[in-house]
């Protein structure tokens, strides 16, 4: 009996440290919000905020996947690789929930802070999945190969992370298409750095979301120290 009792605990304590259940709470609110807003226009709509919000799920999925294996065999490095790739492919969907704010607009059915408010929680949730996966990402690094390398890995992550948000908004391309379709995805992206003049929008999107993803993580960070090993867990 007290074997399943233990192994509840350790569960539970690997959740609670990797944030999984404040994440949880914002994600139900989400889907509150998303049923009270049938019920009150009598309308299914914004049902791709919610396969945006599932997206942004995955990355924090892999991460756990990661974190797992660390925890458990911290010597087997072979084994994370895959979730760790797949991590990074798929990091830019929970940052990109923020432009779905373009959809806001007035509603004859519904008023507009409803859906300001809607739009807002989800990308609160999807900003709060990137920075808490990538939190745990490099802890995991710093604890290979140090804190200066940790954070040099966190910042290359923000920038690629904004720079994948404009290859999915502006270019429609999605993390799938990277097994598909790698040469063109490597060939758009290349676009603004090759013509900076002819794309400085898209390079502005890009430095803002960059920007955005790098503060909001700073500031988590900051509450959180990376003094904390995966040792203590």
């Amino acid at each position: 009996m007290q074997k399943p009792k233990a192994g509840i605990k350790n569960i539970h304590r690997f959740l609670s440290h990797h944030h999984f259940y404040p994440i949880a709470l914002s994600t139900l609110l989400v889907f509150l919000f998303f049923f009270g807003r049938i019920y009150w226009s009598q309308q299914v709509v914004f049902k791709n905020l919610i396969w945006n919000l599932f997206l942004a799920w995955l990355p924090y999925l892999f991460c756990l996947g990661v974190a797992a294996i660390h925890q458990a065999r911290p010597s087997w490095w072979w084994a994370m690789i895959l979730p760790a790739v797949l991590w990074v492919a798929f990091l830019p969907n929970a940052l990109y929930i923020v432009t779905d704010l373009i959809h806001l607009k007035d509603q004859e059915t519904i008023p507009i802070w409803y859906d300001a408010g809607f739009i807002s929680i989800t990308a609160w949730t999807g900003i709060f999945l990137a920075v808490v996966s990538l939190y745990t990402m490099q802890k995991i690094v710093h604890s290979f190969v140090g804190k200066i390398a940790g954070w040099g890995f966190a910042l290359l992550i923000i920038g690629s992370s904004g720079y994948g948000v404009y290859l999915g908004r502006f270019l429609r391309w999605n993390s799938w298409d990277i097994l598909r379709e790698p040469l063109e995805i490597i060939s758009d992206s290349l676009s603004p750095i090759a013509n900076p003049l002819q794309y400085k929008d898209k390079i502005v999107f890009i430095i803002m979301y960059t920007a955005l993803y790098l503060v909001t993580y700073l500031a988590f960070s900051w509450l959180r120290p990376m003094d904390s090993s995966f040792e203590t867990e």
